[in-house]
């Protein structure tokens, strides 16, 4: 008997990997409607400027109640006031994302006085842009604390929940760095493939508990232009533009609600990344060097007081 039962489960995976190729095609061919979002609560993290901001603003029109989380107060509080004249129900939170007490405490306040989040947007990032030999080391936590291990502070408090209703959505804004290795972006880069590892490994971790109807999509975006980092580059803006902020919260939105799984902004740049993934670490500098594209690094030499100031907001 446990000897078909292995020819039996054998067959049905050779049945679904040869399906695969087809349904995903099927897919790609008939698009898939969006989803209302009216009346669930959204919770979005670095909400007070950039990527952020711009993603609160075009969902604030489908209705749903927005809890905006933000370092910055004065920003998080303007953006609230603006989306709250437009008529949508706001609730803005001053957060430090990398503080886990504050993140508890914050997120208990949040089920007390909104309800629970059904929509977790970890948006949330900072960048420094420096050699590994030249990042002090307070910039390389901070980069990790933002950009991963945050990711685990806000879904330990909101998950729970959806599990237990086997329903809700939960996106993490990652990048393209995140699957491709960039010269003087080590710290952002390791942390970018951490947030993107989670998101692989909770999805598999869901589909093991039986859990199939929370909804996962991991955001890959290129270099996108918030005005913080000026000496960005690319020879072949036609194939891997520099995106505008605007662009990008247009596509977030909608793989949010076509519940897309895994994003890549523009798209052609998920196989150009396939494509060089092909090739040895040698020939994958290369063609990284012939298209130029990333940024400038700055003078190497800059005071080291400088060098930590230098950590920006990225998204």
């Amino acid at each position: 008997m446990a000897c078909c039962g292995v020819i039996f489960d054998t067959i049905k995976l050779l049945l679904c990997m040869l399906c695969d190729p087809f349904v995903r095609l099927a897919r790609g061919l008939v698009p898939k409607s969006k989803k209302s979002i009216k009346g669930e609560i959204v919770l979005i993290t670095g909400a007070g400027h950039g990527l952020g901001k711009e993603v609160a603003t075009r969902l604030a029109v489908l209705g749903p109640v927005l809890v905006l989380w933000d370092i910055n107060k004065e920003n998080n509080d303007a953006v609230a006031a603006k989306l709250r004249a437009s008529g949508c129900k706001v609730f803005p939170y001053r957060v430090d994302v990398t503080d886990e007490q504050q993140v508890v405490q914050t997120a208990n306040k949040v089920k007390q006085e909104v309800g629970d989040v059904s929509i977790l947007i970890n948006n949330a990032g900072v960048f420094s842009g420096l050699p590994l030999t030249q990042i002090p080391r307070q910039v390389v936590r901070k980069c990790f604390e933002v950009n991963a291990m945050a990711h685990f502070w806000i879904l330990q408090q909101f998950l729970p929940h959806m599990i237990d209703l086997d329903r809700g959505h939960v996106v993490a804004v990652a990048s393209i760095a995140g699957h491709q290795g960039v010269p003087y972006m080590t710290d952002y880069c390791a942390s970018k493939f951490a947030a993107a590892g989670a998101m692989e490994a909770l999805y598999m971790e869901l589909q093991s508990m039986g859990k199939r109807h929370i909804r996962l999509t991991t955001i890959n975006p290129i270099i996108i232009t918030t005005g913080l980092i000026s000496n960005v580059k690319s020879r072949f803006p036609c194939l891997l533009p520099l995106l505008t902020v605007d662009e990008t919260a247009k596509r977030v939105v909608s793989a949010i609600l076509k519940e897309e799984e895994v994003v890549f902004i523009p798209g052609r740049s998920r196989h150009l990344n396939e494509l060089i993934g092909c090739f040895s670490r040698r020939t994958r500098f290369k063609i990284l060097d012939y298209v130029s594209y990333g940024f400038d690094l700055e003078d190497p030499k800059q005071p080291e007081t400088v060098k930590q100031q230098k950590v920006a907001e990225i998204v």
